[in-house]
This record gives structure tokens, sequence and C-alpha cells, in this order.
């Protein structure tokens, strides 16, 4: 079955409309190549214009890209807007712009915390509002969000991080129930820590390496064709994790103390990671260097 069966009931499988949101680097560049090279038609969005205007550039001219802050109330609109003027409709949309502040949450700003929850949540919540909308009249549509594996084994040193990605994770379920019965599929990716900017300084204990950008978009690509609640990266994770909130307390203590977890958003390598840090707290203050 095509990409697009599942979706747009039978249309061309060149004739996807997909808006990626964080789309300029990383996971959501990864996602929107992916897309593009399956003969998709994207509307991408971030908030560094030159990032993702090189990225529509190097995709090719069949593409449209909006340059806007997540956070600001607008921009699920002028998305829409973009797209239904261009293309007539939204058959899938990528809620992918999200940060990660580590350390302890008691050293962290009170308006990082803020930021956080704005980028990773509340920014996540106006987009999935709007892209549904759409699709309810169309009668058609798959929103994607991208969670994290943090979202079921909480991580120390990613307090607010891990708590938001809980609440998308919770927010994709419900709003897969509320979706089922207009025909839209609502999925949520769960993946452990990418190579990306993100995990610049993280160090992982010896069984986990950081995963490849290209794992989440290829595992997006799944979900147009066989679409599931849930999608851990890797998968193995999902046979793990939902298993280990059955565990005593004590023994899963003592499984992190063995591994250190609690090490790598508590201790990450501050060489390495501090210009991004200091991007993340400039941002949360009023900067405007990109941080997605």
């Amino acid at each position: 079955m095509s990409t697009k069966s599942r979706i747009s009931q039978g249309r061309p499988s060149d004739d996807l409309v997909a808006v990626v949101t964080g789309a300029a680097r990383g996971i959501g560049q990864a996602i929107a190549r992916k897309l593009g090279a399956a003969g998709d038609r994207l509307v991408l969005c971030d908030v560094d214009g030159t990032a993702l205007g090189h990225v529509a550039d190097t995709l090719g001219p069949r593409h449209r890209y909006v340059v806007a802050d997540v956070t600001d109330v607008r921009t699920p609109q002028r998305l829409i807007t973009e797209a239904m003027h261009h293309y007539g409709r939204v058959d899938v949309w990528v809620n992918n712009a999200g940060i990660l502040p580590t350390g302890k949450l008691t050293d962290q700003p009170r308006s990082l915390v803020d930021h956080t929850i704005a980028v990773n949540l509340t920014a996540l919540c106006h987009g999935s509002q709007a892209a549904l909308t759409t699709m309810y009249e169309q009668g058609s549509g798959h929103l994607i969000n991208i969670a994290s594996a943090s979202a079921v084994k909480p991580m120390a040193g990613m307090a607010a991080y891990s708590a938001t990605k809980a609440g998308v994770l919770a927010l994709s379920e419900a709003l897969r129930r509320e979706a089922r019965p207009h025909g839209i599929h609502v999925s949520a990716v769960l993946p452990t820590l990418i190579d990306t900017r993100l995990a610049h300084g993280i160090r992982l204990p010896c069984h986990l390496t950081p995963q490849p950008p290209t794992a989440v978009a290829d595992a997006v690509l799944e979900l147009l064709t066989h679409p599931t609640s849930r999608r851990y990266i890797p998968r193995w994770l999902g046979w793990l994790l939902p298993w280990t909130g059955l565990l005593p307390t004590r023994l899963l203590d003592r499984a992190d103390d063995l591994l250190r977890t609690d090490a790598i958003g508590c201790a990450p390598l501050p060489g390495q990671r501090s210009a991004y840090e200091a991007a993340l707290a400039g941002d949360a203050g009023g900067d405007t260097r990109p941080v997605t």
C-alpha cells in the first residue's frame, strides 16, 4: 500500500502535502528530506530563516517555507494558510520543533523552564488544534507528534523536558481517540537521544548510542503507511520501557545507579554543550538566536 492510500484515499502517490515544524536542521530537516524525496509537497517552518531557506532551496521550488516561531500563536494558522493557498489541503502535520535544557531544575532560570514548556508543549497543542481542525473538514489526515522516550522514562537533569514530552504523549493519545471517528490518524514518535545539536555533550551509558536523525524520518514514513499510536526508536525500547513502570521503585533506582542514568542529564560535558545551553538561555530571555 502506498504512503498516500492510507491518508488521501486513492490520490496519486506524489500528492501528499505535509507541514513540518523545526525543519531547518536535525530531525526536522531529515523528515523534510525524506518526505521530499518521496515526492511529497512540503510547508516547512523554523525560526532560523537562513538555515530554513537553505533547506527549502536544496529540496526544490515545489515546496514552501515559513520563517516563524512556533510559540507565536499565529504561526499554526500561517502554516495552514500557506498550505491551503498553494496546495489546497494538509495531509500530514509533523510537530517536531523542540528544545532540551539540561541540569537540575533548581539551577535553571524560570524563564528557561517557561520557554521549554512553550516550545515543547504549548506550541504543539496549538499546532495540533490547527491541523486537526483542517483535517476534520477534509475527512482525512495524519498528525504526528515527536515526543521522546523520556515521556515514559523521565530523566534526572531533564525534568522540564521530560514533563513536556510526557504531555506530548498524553496529548497524542487523547487526540487519537478524539480523531478516530473522523478517520484521522494521530501518532507519537518516542526516540531515545538523537544525534543533533540537542545531544551535544550528553553522555549516554555504554548500552546506548545516539540515533541518527534519519531514524526518526524513517519512522515517520513508516507511520504514514502503517499507522500506530506509538513508535519507539530504537524499536526495542517499546518492548522494555512500558514494563519498567511495573517494577518496584527500589529496583528501578538500583538499576539507574548501576547504569548511571542520572548523570546523563545532570552531568553533561560543559565544553561541548555550553554554546547550545547559552543559546537556550538567550532565547528564553528574548534573544532571537535559533535553538530548535
